[in-house]
């Protein structure tokens, strides 16, 4: 305690010098509140950057910025409930285009302060599932690189509320393939994250910077098994200013602005074939054991699907477009409980090569990106499982008015069917 004393004074002095008006005393009051509901850890790591980047600069708007920030685990828990133990800590560094400049209309209705790549490393050494022993450190590091929108909620000249969504991809240094975890199935995982996070000014150029984050880790099936791999966690960090400026708005900007149009695409992917578990026979009701899992962990997965997308869409705004469709999903593999390791394929277990669904969603422009989300009603689905709704989530990215490469993710709500990429046409009404 007394070295989280002697820190506090030396910031004190530090903020003092910077400020000698009532204004930086009540900033310094609430930096000082912000560090208060942070764990000792986080503060001394917070304090230590903070000794080294207090400096006065010149009051700039729109300018890029540095960040840097030491995060602390709250909770680490996987997708379908294999319960895990320990703690986890590490660090992100981003870098963030400030987007005070740029009037695009998605920028503007969104509210976008800034855009940021963000490198994180989380060190899960201490992670193991409850229960077993022996087993500690099967989860190794992870790594990961992202990309996110810093959306302002609220913000006033001493505080700032920003919720944070990203996308990216991690690696994972231990996967079930190396240290038998049955949680995380491969090296390279679909990363997705959110923030909570509260910013104030420390001095014309630097900010402290303090929230709540939610990261998810996973394959989406294409290589099983694929639990996925959930980390809570508490972060504190700075925000230096940089001498750059963000991008302004382009004098031509990109959009699809027809009204109506009519959109086709089509799309390849793979589900990766049953590793572990023990499975019942409901016509026989005899259970089944993978009798050589040696074997079947260096066996590559042949379930290939083809999916086909045909839909209607109704331009809304510069953000926002309605659609609705028809999916069509070829399965090249077929199930039989004869050959079952080799056939299923969770929920997504067909008897047969073709299934049809009804859908219907939105489109969230970014110029010439587009985040989609539909859901769906099956008309044709003779699943092993009685499943009669979808979910479709992806994204697309114009490389022409009227051609884009798309990925989309389908699921149900017991679990990952597939993720499919591909190209889209779009033809105009």
């Amino acid at each position: 305690m007394k070295t989280i004393f002697y820190f506090k004074e030396k910031i004190d002095k530090c903020c003092l010098t910077f400020y000698r008006s009532v204004d930086g005393l009540i900033t310094f009051l609430l930096k000082s509140l912000v560090l208060s509901i942070i764990n000792e850890k986080l503060i001394l790591s917070s304090s230590f950057l903070l000794l080294f980047n207090l400096q006065l600069g010149h009051a700039q708007n729109n300018l890029n910025s540095i960040a840097i920030t030491p995060i602390q685990g709250v909770k680490t828990f996987s997708t379908y409930n294999n319960p895990l133990k320990g703690s986890f800590y590490g660090a992100e560094l981003a870098y963030q285009l400030n987007m005070g400049s740029n009037n695009a209309d998605w920028v503007r209705l969104l509210h976008v302060k800034d855009i940021g790549l963000i490198a994180t490393y989380f060190n899960l050494g201490d992670i193991s599932i409850a229960g077993k022993q022996g087993i500690r450190g099967s989860f190794g590091n992870n790594y990961g690189i992202t990309s996110c929108l810093n959306l302002s909620l609220f913000e006033t000249d001493k505080i700032s509320l920003i919720f944070s969504p990203g996308i990216g991809i991690g690696y994972s240094t231990q996967t079930f393939y190396t240290t038998d975890n049955p949680i995380v199935g491969s090296h390279i995982n679909l990363a997705i994250r959110a923030g909570l996070k509260l910013e104030t000014p420390i001095s014309s150029s630097t900010r402290i910077q303090a929230g709540v984050n939610f990261s998810h880790y996973s394959n989406a099936s294409t290589q099983l098994p694929n639990d996925g791999l959930n980390n809570v966690y508490a972060s504190l960090g700075v925000v230096r200013d940089i001498d750059h400026s963000g991008p302004t708005t382009q004098k031509t900007t990109f959009g699809i602005d027809n009204k109506h149009s009519f959109e086709f695409s089509l799309g390849v992917g793979r589900r990766g074939f049953v590793k572990t578990g023990l499975f019942k026979n409901p016509e026989t009701g005899v259970n089944m054991y993978l009798t050589d899992s040696a074997a079947q962990k260096k066996t590559a997965s042949n379930l290939y699907q083809a999916a086909l997308y045909a839909g209607y869409s109704y331009r809304l705004n510069q953000l926002l477009s309605l659609k609705i469709g028809t999916d069509a999903v070829y399965y090249s593999k077929t199930f039989s409980w004869d050959n079952f390791f080799r056939t299923y394929q969770g929920s997504g277990t067909s008897y047969d090569h073709l299934s049809v669904g009804l859908s219907a969603g939105t489109d969230i422009w970014l110029g010439r990106l587009a985040f989609t989300a539909n859901y769906g009603y099956y008309l044709h689905y003779n699943s092993l499982y009685p499943i009669h709704f979808y979910s479709a989530i992806g994204g697309k990215y114009y490389i022409t008015n009227r051609l884009a490469l798309s990925t989309v993710y389908r699921s149900h709500s017991s679990g990952p069917h597939y993720v499919s990429s591909g190209v889209l046409f779009t033809l105009p009404e």
